[in-house]
């Protein structure tokens, strides 16, 4: 699709298919401003974002938690990993406290629709060939844009769900599917056979928009860092609509009982593990100087014995 305006966008999402269209030409200071280089600068290198483990989703279908890190070190760490796992989202928080959420509101004159009540925006990155989960939303609009690098994107209608074992998670308010589209388990083969997946790539400069109750999946392929920016609106009937799920969001956050000794433990455990190992380097570094103290006398017993 070419974007032409706002209003001609709505008419085309409200078909609820999905949608791909350029989106640089539109807003091009967005693009110069929101890029993986800009945000590796150091101003933004000691605000938090929250880095997810994708083996997390397919091991249990309990809440997955997130790692609470430093921008510079979820990159570092996503950079170097080896083994495709680490990727990070739901960082409304990082752009508040950046000051980068006016940089994305800049963008609601393009693509948000009338009556929204709830807007959220948000920033995602991972590691080479990660994938995300299988999940949909039940928003109004979401849109993905990717600022730098490219995706690949895999998606299947609602009718797909009888055979995606769907896992509601009302603590995170997530719905997702405990298979991986992209490497399907074993035990999941059979399904995967009825499922007819829409896969294809979205480049620099895109935008697309996913509609609600489209099962998604998304991998980061690029060669070069990725970053792609996440829009998301609800509007009034929406969230009506939806009030029977949003109410049981928040009677489980209440039921939630935050594990903060757990953390301290961890790092007591981390303490004792150092103090540990200093002591052993400690001790290695006596027995080598007794060693080398030793190791003098014994040879000039020899000098001496062989002088004699």
């Amino acid at each position: 699709m070419d974007y032409s305006s706002n209003d001609h966008l709505q008419e085309v999402c409200n078909i609820k298919q999905p949608v791909l269209f350029e989106y640089k030409p539109v807003s091009p200071d967005f693009f110069n401003k929101i890029t993986y280089d800009t945000l590796s600068e150091d101003h933004f290198a000691n605000t938090d974002i929250k880095v997810k483990d994708i083996n997390d989703y397919w091991n249990s279908d309990d809440a997955v938690d997130y790692v609470v890190l430093p921008y510079q070190t979820g990159t570092n760490l996503m950079r170097t990993d080896q083994k495709s796992k680490y990727f990070t989202e739901n960082n409304q928080d990082f752009l508040e406290e950046s000051g980068l959420l006016r940089t994305f509101q800049d963008n609601d004159a393009n693509i948000k629709p009338s009556l929204t009540a709830i807007s959220k925006y948000d920033i995602f990155t991972a590691s080479k060939n990660t994938v995300t989960p299988l999940r949909y939303h039940t928003g109004y609009r979401q849109y993905l844009c990717v600022n730098t690098g490219k995706i690949q994107v895999k998606m299947s209608p609602w009718k797909s769900s009888k055979y995606l074992y769907q896992n509601k998670d009302f603590e995170n308010y997530e719905f997702c599917s405990p298979i991986n589209p992209w490497k399907p388990q074993k035990k999941y083969m059979h399904e995967m056979d009825k499922i007819k997946f829409l896969e294809f790539e979205v480049l620099e400069g895109y935008m697309l928009f996913i509609p609600p109750y489209w099962w998604y999946s998304i991998k980061y392929t690029s060669e070069h860092d990725t970053l792609v920016s996440g829009f998301s609106y609800n509007s009034i009937m929406n969230c009506i609509a939806n009030s029977p799920d949003i109410a049981k969001y928040y009677i489980q956050q209440h039921n939630i009982k935050k594990r903060i000794t757990k953390t301290l433990e961890l790092n007591e455990q981390i303490k004792e593990e150092k103090e540990e190992k200093e002591e052993n380097e400690v001790e290695k570094e006596n027995i080598k100087l007794e060693h080398e103290h030793e190791q003098p006398q014994i040879n000039i017993k020899q000098l001496q014995d062989i002088i004699q």
